[in-house]
Protein backbone atom coordinates (compact mmCIF):
# COMPACT_ATOMS: atom_id res chain seq x y z
CA UNK A 1 0.00 0.00 0.00
CA UNK A 2 1.52 3.67 -0.32
CA UNK A 3 1.19 6.18 1.54
CA UNK A 4 1.50 10.08 1.21
CA UNK A 5 1.93 10.96 5.05
CA UNK A 6 3.64 9.58 7.80
CA UNK A 7 3.38 9.93 11.62
CA UNK A 8 6.68 10.08 13.96
CA UNK A 9 6.68 9.25 16.81
CA UNK A 10 9.41 12.13 18.13
CA UNK A 11 11.47 11.12 21.37
CA UNK A 12 13.68 14.25 21.01
CA UNK A 13 14.57 17.05 18.41
CA UNK A 14 18.02 15.68 17.79
CA UNK A 15 17.01 12.37 16.93
CA UNK A 16 14.25 13.84 14.87
CA UNK A 17 17.18 15.49 13.09
CA UNK A 18 18.45 11.80 11.95
CA UNK A 19 15.19 10.87 10.48
CA UNK A 20 13.21 13.84 8.98
CA UNK A 21 16.01 13.91 6.11
CA UNK A 22 15.79 9.88 5.62
CA UNK A 23 11.85 10.32 4.77
CA UNK A 24 11.07 13.63 3.59
CA UNK A 25 11.75 12.51 0.02
CA UNK A 26 8.71 9.60 0.69
CA UNK A 27 6.47 11.07 2.70
CA UNK A 28 4.64 13.79 4.20
CA UNK A 29 5.92 13.86 7.71
CA UNK A 30 3.91 15.25 10.84
CA UNK A 31 6.00 14.42 13.96
CA UNK A 32 4.20 13.28 17.65
CA UNK A 33 5.66 14.07 20.97
CA UNK A 34 4.24 11.34 23.48
CA UNK A 35 7.04 10.59 26.23
CA UNK A 36 5.15 10.66 29.60
CA UNK A 37 8.77 8.63 31.09
CA UNK A 38 10.68 11.94 30.58
CA UNK A 39 11.70 12.90 34.20
CA UNK A 40 12.09 15.99 35.74
CA UNK A 41 8.90 17.97 34.37
CA UNK A 42 11.89 20.58 33.53
CA UNK A 43 13.51 18.03 31.39
CA UNK A 44 10.23 17.18 29.69
CA UNK A 45 9.44 20.60 29.08
CA UNK A 46 13.36 21.06 26.99
CA UNK A 47 12.47 17.67 24.55
CA UNK A 48 9.15 18.90 24.13
CA UNK A 49 10.56 22.55 22.90
CA UNK A 50 13.52 21.22 21.20
CA UNK A 51 11.34 18.50 19.04
CA UNK A 52 8.89 21.18 17.93
CA UNK A 53 11.62 23.60 16.77
CA UNK A 54 13.47 20.89 15.17
CA UNK A 55 9.98 19.80 13.41
CA UNK A 56 9.40 23.74 12.48
CA UNK A 57 12.95 23.70 10.64
CA UNK A 58 11.59 20.83 8.73
CA UNK A 59 8.48 22.49 7.60
CA UNK A 60 6.59 19.00 9.19
CA UNK A 61 3.34 19.37 11.36
CA UNK A 62 3.73 18.56 14.85
CA UNK A 63 1.42 17.09 17.36
CA UNK A 64 2.14 16.55 21.22
CA UNK A 65 0.55 14.85 23.92
CA UNK A 66 1.88 17.12 26.99
CA UNK A 67 0.43 15.24 30.12
CA UNK A 68 2.98 14.66 32.61
CA UNK A 69 3.06 12.91 35.83
CA UNK A 70 6.17 10.63 36.81
CA UNK A 71 3.41 9.44 39.93
CA UNK A 72 1.38 7.94 36.89
CA UNK A 73 3.97 6.93 34.77
CA UNK A 74 6.15 4.56 37.93
CA UNK A 75 2.27 3.59 38.64
CA UNK A 76 1.97 2.01 35.58
CA UNK A 77 5.73 0.16 34.91
CA UNK A 78 5.62 -3.53 35.57
CA UNK A 79 9.63 -3.44 36.98
CA UNK A 80 11.81 -0.68 37.92
CA UNK A 81 14.81 -2.98 36.44
CA UNK A 82 15.70 -2.13 32.31
CA UNK A 83 15.23 -4.00 30.31
CA UNK A 84 11.17 -5.04 31.61
CA UNK A 85 10.97 -1.22 32.32
CA UNK A 86 12.60 0.11 28.67
CA UNK A 87 10.62 -2.78 26.83
CA UNK A 88 7.10 -1.30 28.76
CA UNK A 89 8.57 2.44 27.68
CA UNK A 90 8.88 1.31 24.10
CA UNK A 91 5.62 -0.42 23.95
CA UNK A 92 3.68 2.37 25.79
CA UNK A 93 4.75 5.26 23.13
CA UNK A 94 4.60 2.91 19.84
CA UNK A 95 0.92 2.19 21.32
CA UNK A 96 0.03 5.66 21.82
CA UNK A 97 1.67 6.61 18.35
CA UNK A 98 -0.05 3.99 16.47
CA UNK A 99 -3.25 4.83 18.28
CA UNK A 100 -2.87 8.59 17.03
CA UNK A 101 -1.94 7.53 13.56
CA UNK A 102 -5.24 5.25 13.03
CA UNK A 103 -7.04 8.40 14.87
CA UNK A 104 -5.86 10.96 12.56
CA UNK A 105 -6.18 8.32 9.60
CA UNK A 106 -2.46 8.34 8.53
CA UNK A 107 -1.90 4.83 7.54
CA UNK A 108 1.41 4.60 8.39
CA UNK A 109 4.04 5.15 11.42
CA UNK A 110 7.61 5.20 12.97
CA UNK A 111 10.00 6.27 15.74
CA UNK A 112 12.67 8.23 15.94
CA UNK A 113 13.91 5.85 18.77
CA UNK A 114 15.67 3.94 15.47
CA UNK A 115 18.23 6.36 15.55
CA UNK A 116 19.95 6.41 18.17
CA UNK A 117 22.65 3.66 19.27
CA UNK A 118 21.57 3.53 22.93
CA UNK A 119 18.07 2.14 21.94
CA UNK A 120 17.52 -2.00 21.59
CA UNK A 121 16.66 -1.93 17.85
CA UNK A 122 15.74 -4.90 16.97
CA UNK A 123 13.22 -5.10 20.10
CA UNK A 124 11.99 -1.40 19.25
CA UNK A 125 11.59 -2.81 15.28
CA UNK A 126 9.75 -5.68 16.37
CA UNK A 127 7.21 -4.16 18.93
CA UNK A 128 6.61 -1.61 16.14
CA UNK A 129 5.74 -4.52 13.71
CA UNK A 130 3.38 -6.11 16.26
CA UNK A 131 1.97 -2.91 17.42
CA UNK A 132 0.84 -1.85 13.80
CA UNK A 133 -0.85 -4.76 13.46
CA UNK A 134 -2.91 -4.56 16.61
CA UNK A 135 -3.97 -0.98 15.36
CA UNK A 136 -4.48 -1.58 11.50
CA UNK A 137 -1.79 0.99 10.74
CA UNK A 138 1.26 -0.10 8.94
CA UNK A 139 4.80 0.64 10.43
CA UNK A 140 7.80 1.94 8.54
CA UNK A 141 10.89 -0.02 9.34
CA UNK A 142 14.23 1.99 8.39
CA UNK A 143 17.34 1.27 10.27
CA UNK A 144 18.29 5.11 10.97
CA UNK A 145 21.61 4.70 12.88
CA UNK A 146 23.20 4.87 10.01
CA UNK A 147 21.83 8.64 10.34
CA UNK A 148 23.40 8.76 14.09
CA UNK A 149 25.70 11.44 13.42
CA UNK A 150 24.31 13.37 10.93
CA UNK A 151 21.80 14.09 13.53
CA UNK A 152 24.14 14.91 16.13
CA UNK A 153 25.69 17.61 12.96
CA UNK A 154 22.30 18.97 12.47
CA UNK A 155 21.36 19.15 16.00
CA UNK A 156 24.07 21.33 16.89
CA UNK A 157 23.82 23.54 13.98
CA UNK A 158 20.35 23.98 14.58
CA UNK A 159 20.94 24.57 18.28
CA UNK A 160 19.06 22.22 20.09
CA UNK A 161 19.20 20.67 23.20
CA UNK A 162 20.98 17.46 23.47
CA UNK A 163 19.68 15.34 26.33
CA UNK A 164 22.83 13.16 28.67
CA UNK A 165 20.23 10.23 29.40
CA UNK A 166 17.59 8.22 28.01
CA UNK A 167 14.79 9.61 29.59
CA UNK A 168 13.01 8.06 32.67
CA UNK A 169 14.02 8.57 36.57
CA UNK A 170 16.11 5.64 36.33
CA UNK A 171 18.18 5.89 33.63
CA UNK A 172 18.77 9.47 34.87
CA UNK A 173 20.27 8.03 37.79
CA UNK A 174 22.41 5.35 35.76
CA UNK A 175 23.90 7.97 33.73
CA UNK A 176 24.54 10.19 36.81
CA UNK A 177 26.46 7.54 38.63
CA UNK A 178 27.90 6.62 35.29
CA UNK A 179 29.30 10.54 34.82
CA UNK A 180 30.66 10.07 38.38
CA UNK A 181 32.26 7.18 37.91
CA UNK A 182 29.81 5.67 40.85
CA UNK A 183 28.89 1.87 40.94
CA UNK A 184 25.44 1.19 42.04
CA UNK A 185 25.33 -2.04 44.47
Amino acid sequence: MSYSEILVHTCCGPCLCGVYPAIADKFEVSCYFYNPNIHPSGEFRLRLSSAGFAASQFGAKFFYDASYSVKDWIKKLPSFSAPQRCSFCVRERLEKTASFAKEKKVGIFTTTLLVSPYQNHEEVKDLGFEIAKKYGVEFYYSDFRKNYSESVRISKRLGLYRQKYCGCIFSEEEAALKRYGISKK
